[in-house]
């Protein structure tokens, strides 16, 4: 499928843009200033944007975060303040990710945890796409997006973590099983 999007304002592009995990591809000639950009989406059943392998169940916003790598808002998810004790899942594949007594509440508007539920739970890929490197997490069962990694930031002296690391993940890629 070959179609057309229009870009509001030009820029300079002068490589291949590829949008990671969705097929689309986005490219110009060299030293051009372009408004128009030809966008080709390569049709593959392993496509992580295919519904092939989407839970049913889930809702816009949690296919949003999880396979569109949005974001939910600040403050606003549903286990942000959950201090149950439990175990956290994938919303899609219920692959255990974390262990409530791995949660912290490090303000930032998200569940904070410094470490997962073990070595298949999560994957880890560099993330360049707002500007800085960061740590995007996934599911390493599905492959859901779930949030960022950042390192350094004190939480060893603020907290005494064992680690200074702080998985922030959206609670819309979450599910959480209570344990009594």
């Amino acid at each position: 499928m070959i179609s057309r999007i229009i870009i509001k304002r030009s820029y300079p592009i002068n490589y291949l843009t590829t949008f990671r995990n969705t097929g689309i591809y986005l490219f110009q000639s060299k030293n051009h200033f372009v408004r128009n950009f030809t966008r080709i989406t390569a049709m593959s059943s392993s496509s992580s944007s295919s519904n092939n392998h989407w839970n049913s169940n889930l809702t816009s916003e949690q296919l949003h975060v999880l396979r569109d790598k949005g974001t939910e808002r600040p403050h606003t998810g549903k286990y942000l303040h959950n201090k149950d004790s439990g175990v956290y899942t994938c919303a899609n594949c219920s692959n255990p990710l974390y262990t409530s007594n791995t949660k912290f509440d490090s303000g930032c508007g998200w569940p904070s945890f410094y470490k997962p539920y073990g070595n298949k739970s999560l994957n880890y890929h560099v993330d360049n796409s707002m500007g800085v490197e960061r740590i995007e997490i996934t599911c390493k069962k599905c492959g859901g997006h779930l949030g960022h990694v950042f390192k350094g930031e004190g939480w060893t002296k603020l907290l005494n973590l064992p680690v200074d690391e702080r998985h922030c993940v959206n609670s819309a890629s979450l599910n959480f099983s209570k344990i009594d």
